[in-house]
């Protein structure tokens, strides 16, 4: 119930539309009784008395009200699909703004393939029930209004007619709990199905390469058949609801007609009043079905807004503080003083971390998997809070900085690129929004990547597939590096880089590199060590802590963790 009331709580912005839509779906209401009300008079004014001026107004009054019914039905069909899309927008809008802020660690334990059904597939369906909702209001007037009809005609006749609306509800009830709990099974299989084929999509080189196109086949196989049962059990509800309350109606039916018929014969009803009854009460029935029909609806919209409603109720454990400070320039120190840091409780990945890197200086992180290099450079730009301690960048600490004001002096280029569909220009603008061409093509330059840019189809406006899947790896990369260039940073974090590059390619890289990190507060991490070799300080971490500190050469003369692993990568290079 508290999901239902959240939902229609998305209404309040948009009363005027509602109370309009009300009145019209009243006036159709009406309109839809009219026809009941009059048939009194066809039959007993027209048909038994023979007046041909009662047989004009009403075949008159019929078009009118007619007419005034389809004109309130457009106005409020108008009016729904226009708050109902508004209000699906905010919730989408609501989403992405809750997605954006929330921290590194919430996708690290969620499956892209569900938040994106949620956010496209569960908030498509909550659509039924907003663009309905006056229908709803319009069903229940009909529904008394008939009930006031009938009661009016024949009070006996309208109790025996009563009785067999308990029933149905009974159903209903039924009907709505099992559909409620199959509608967020159908969700979460439908999210499942969307894991599966954007797991598939984005790996498709690695399915391919390890033939694994049968394994995928039969993990979609399984979602979808999984997805398709879910969905046979909720269409086995849904195509038995209308007809066993049909059935009911009819019994129902068949019995006012005899009792009616009775009361006819014994003079106790006229002919046109029964007529009217019967009429009125066929009426009754179409708002029956429909409130049937829209208890579904309503407990497959409660299921979808629940899982919608758990994106924006996510808690969200990395915030800005209310009185964040503006950074306004960053001369590129930054200190970690006793840092310590764990995803899960009892299982630290950074401990104790104590190091301080002054302007201007290369810091290289070595070390072996797991030691946890990736997860100290994402505290700089504050992805994660550390558990104790403090990250600072220019003497503050960055929990007390606005995300925005820090993260402008930040630069990252990851191992994998990441490209996004749209022109190269528009790509590289991605560092500086503001940037003009000239801006972009002089930041290419210094990348190494304007060269093979001007011998793309349409130069800097290219148009790049998804992810970039019409570059080379090498080329990507120099794109990656360009709006790290139209940045200007004050620190710059580069993770692995260079890595999975033709020797060619790795030269042009390292040499757009050595531009980019002059003058200027680099971290790097490496697995190949001959990349760190010239580094200021090379940190060598190993289950969390630093173990080793020092330039190449000291490390080196250490005989330690960092020798070894040199000499390991050394004898391996030889060897080949």
């Amino acid at each position: 119930m508290q999901t239902f009331k959240r939902i229609l709580s998305y209404f309040a912005e948009y009363k005027a539309s509602l109370v309009l839509g009300t009145l019209c779906s009243a006036v159709v209401a009406v309109c839809t009784i009219f026809p009941a009300w009059i048939m009194k008079s066809v039959v007993n004014d027209v048909l038994v008395d023979r007046n041909i001026a009662a047989l004009h107004w009403i075949a008159l009054a019929l078009v009118l009200v007619m007419f005034l019914k389809g004109v309130a039905d457009f106005v409020r069909g108008y009016l729904m699909h226009y708050v109902a899309q508004s209000i699906l927008r905010n919730i989408r809008t609501s989403c992405l703004d809750r997605l954006l802020a929330l921290s590194l660690s919430y996708y690290e334990k969620q499956r892209t393939g569900q938040l994106m059904s949620r956010i496209t597939a569960d908030v498509m369906i909550l659509q039924n029930l907003l663009t309905s909702f006056t229908s709803l209001i319009g069903d229940f007037i009909a529904f008394f209004g008939f009930c006031g009809y009938i009661f009016y005609l024949h009070w006996k006749l309208a109790v025996i007619s009563i009785i067999i609306i308990p029933f149905i509800g009974g159903l209903i009830n039924k009907f709505s709990r099992k559909m409620k709990k199959i509608g967020s099974r159908m969700q979460s299989r439908i999210g499942d199905i969307s894991s599966v084929l954007q797991e598939f999509i984005t790996g498709v080189k690695v399915v391919k390469s390890f033939t694994l196109e049968e394994f995928v086949k039969n993990r979609f196989e399984q979602a979808n058949g999984a997805n398709f049962d879910e969905t046979m059990r909720g269409g086995r509800i849904n195509a038995a609801t209308t007809p066993i309350i049909e059935f009911i109606n009819t019994c129902g039916l068949a019995i006012i007609f005899w009792y009616g018929g009775y009361e006819v014969i014994r003079g106790n009803l006229d002919a046109g009043q029964l007529i009217s009854f019967l009429t009125a009460l066929v009426g009754l029935f179409t708002p029956i079905k429909n409130l049937s029909k829209m208890s579904n609806v309503i407990s497959q919209s409660v299921g979808a807004g629940e899982r919608v409603f758990e994106i924006i109720d996510a808690p969200v454990d990395v915030e800005e503080p209310p009185d964040a400070v503006n950074l306004s320039n960053c001369r590129g120190e930054v200190e970690f003083a006793n840092v310590s840091f764990a995803y899960n409780q009892n299982e630290p990945v950074l401990r104790n971390v104590n190091i301080k890197v002054l302007p201007g200086e290369v810091v290289a992180l070595v070390g072996p998997s797991g030691a946890g290099k990736t997860t100290f450079i994402n505290l700089i730009p504050r992805f994660f809070d550390v558990s104790a301690g403090s990250v600072m960048i220019d003497g503050v600490d960055v929990r007390t900085l606005a995300f925005a004001s820090m993260r402008q002096f930040i630069a990252m280029v990851p191992q994998e690129t990441l490209l996004f569909s749209g022109t190269i220009e528009e790509n590289i603008r991605f560092g500086k929004l503001s940037a003009t061409h000239e801006e972009i093509v002089e930041a290419a330059k210094l990348a190494n990547a304007h060269d093979f840019i001007i011998t793309q189809p349409d130069g800097y406006d290219t148009i790049l597939g998804e992810r970039g899947v019409n570059l080379s790896g090498g080329q990507a990369q120099r794109i990656a590096l360009s709006r790290a260039f139209l940045k200007d940073p004050g620190i710059l974090i580069l993770d692995e880089a260079t890595s999975a590059l033709d020797s060619e390619t790795e030269n042009l890289i390292k040499e757009s590199l050595n531009r980019l990190m002059a003058n200027r507060t680099t971290f790097m991490i490496a697995h190949r060590l001959s990349t760190v070799i010239k580094a200021d300080k090379i940190l060598v971490l190993q289950r969390g802590e630093i173990v080793e500190i020092g330039s190449h050469s000291q490390l080196l003369d250490k005989q330690g963790l960092y020798s070894q692993l040199y000499r390991s990568q050394f004898s391996e290079q030889v060897v080949m």
